[in-house]
């Protein structure tokens, strides 16, 4: 009998006010208790759910709806976890170490403010973290930055940039992987697309942190701090060059366009084969570093938090909230809601690309002013923003570049969001002091802009890729 029930077309005042209510839930969790955004995203479940029905559908049908969207979430999150074990293994063989330290034995006076971008970049491309990064190399830097008589500030905002290009470009970011996801791209097309707008912006920041460093050539540096970390690294791996043969093989298979989740396990491999052979690790402690991560008590906490990572688990949390953000999305989709608050603004923007992509930032720095989270941001605006791009045939890389280039570069921009507090905190500077100094975090949203503006770099559909869109989603359907 239920399933005689009229479904109705939700108002555009109800489906306003449900979307109001999972914000508010969402923000007011994080903000306020300190919640997981997972946490809240599976708890709106109980704002999408009633409301739904309230439109005639069943339970059943609605968990179908999810469901059946859920499982597009299948690729993403077995590269997700894949990275997980990548990144257990790439420690436990050297590899990282070796990354890292090769970055601090460029560090020189007279380019320490290019050389802390330099080495904050490497570190954060190869651990995928920037909080990791901000909380090891970061406040090494900034002590020694300190000691040579630089303006904390200055450092800090070289620091950042460094520390939030890794955690933007690198395949082994979280955030990466989650706006590769909700925009239903493949990271790896996600990243080379981001190129377009990151080097051009990397490139003018090394020139302003390398002008700006001249003024402090003559200052001289405690090397201790550098010292001991290089020490602890060549005490506890082997660094050269077998120890990078796991990356050079992954960019390799990657290039050759092999399957990431096949290429990112490959190369996990060779890296656990390196750790047996040549750092001595047992293969039973080796499959638990790839569930757990990998461990290691050096004595040192910059070392300890740097190596300390990794792993299956360590994922978890990102996959389970990629799945249930796509299961709440289709729900809002297959429902109508997402349909008819996108309407107005469809009718706004017409036909021109510049109201698209201004109306991307404006929705991009307002989610993560009102959130104060870049995670969030990137669930919000790629869930209602790709209807959009695809309505405009652009291809969902646009629309993922664009949610990177601003929420994941704008969390150090506003005081008040979590990654400018992480940043403070952990370095030990208002965010007013760094804040002006984030270049990277200021230029490249100026070149996303104009690429949006001009139609540059922005790629769209053939009439033939439309064509098969629309064949999979009637299978779908």
């Amino acid at each position: 009998m239920s399933k005689n029930i009229e479904k109705r077309k939700p108002t555009f005042r109800f489906a306003a006010l449900v979307m109001i209510a999972i914000i508010s839930l969402t923000t007011i969790g994080m903000v306020k208790f300190d919640a997981s955004i997972t946490t809240m995203f599976l708890l709106s479940w109980l704002i999408v759910v009633p409301a739904a029905m309230k439109l005639g559908y069943t339970n059943s049908e609605i968990e179908e709806f999810g469901f059946s969207v859920g499982k597009d979430a299948f690729q993403s999150n077995l590269i997700i976890l894949s990275v997980g074990v990548l990144i257990a293994t790439w420690i436990a063989a050297g590899t990282i170490p070796t990354i890292v330290y090769s970055g601090l034995t460029i560090i020189t006076p007279k380019y320490f403010l290019l050389t802390t971008l330099i080495v904050c970049s490497l570190t954060s491309v190869a651990t995928g973290t920037s909080w990791g990064t901000l909380g090891t190399s970061g406040i090494a830097l900034m002590s020694i930055g300190t000691s040579m008589g630089i303006p904390a500030g200055l450092t800090a905002g070289a620091i950042i940039s460094g520390a939030f290009f890794g955690d933007k470009i690198s395949p082994l970011s979280d955030s990466t992987n989650l706006a590769a996801a909700v925009c239903k791209t493949d990271v790896i097309t996600h990243i080379k697309h981001m190129t377009g707008t990151t080097v051009p912006s990397y490139i003018i920041c090394v020139v302003l942190y390398t002008v700006i460093g001249f003024k402090y050539a003559n200052n001289t540096i405690d090397y201790n701090q550098i010292n001991q970390v290089m020490n602890i690294l060549n005490d506890n791996f082997h660094i050269g060059f077998v120890a990078l043969l796991p990356i050079i093989f992954l960019f390799g298979l990657l290039l050759l366009q092999k399957p990431p989740i096949v290429s990112i396990l490959s190369s996990a491999v060779l890296g656990g084969i390196i750790a047996v052979v040549q750092e001595g690790q047992n293969i039973g402690n080796l499959l638990n570093y790839m569930l757990n991560g990998y461990s290691i008590d050096t004595g040192l906490v910059y070392a300890d938090k740097l190596l300390n990572r990794g792993g299956i688990m360590s994922m978890a949390e990102t996959v389970l909230l990629v799945f249930i953000v796509f299961v709440i999305a289709g729900i809002l989709q297959k429902t109508g809601f997402l349909e008819v608050l996108l309407q107005p603004m469809i009718d706004k923007i017409g036909n021109s690309r510049i109201k698209l992509v201004g109306a991307t930032f404006v929705a991009s720095y307002s989610a993560n002013a009102f959130s104060s989270s870049m995670m969030f941001t990137s669930v919000f605006v790629g869930t209602v923003m790709s209807p959009l791009y695809k309505e405009f045939k652009l291809k969902p890389e646009n629309l993922s570049r664009i949610i990177e280039d601003t929420a994941t570069l704008g969390g150090p921009l506003i005081p008040w969001n979590s990654n400018a507090i992480f940043c403070s905190q952990t370095l030990g500077v208002s965010p007013f002091e760094f804040i002006p100094y984030c270049f990277l975090s200021w230029i490249t949203p100026i070149i996303s802009f104009i690429y949006g503006v001009t139609g540059f770099s922005m790629k769209k559909y053939t009439e033939e890729e439309l064509k098969a869109l629309e064949e999979e989603a009637s299978v779908t359907i």
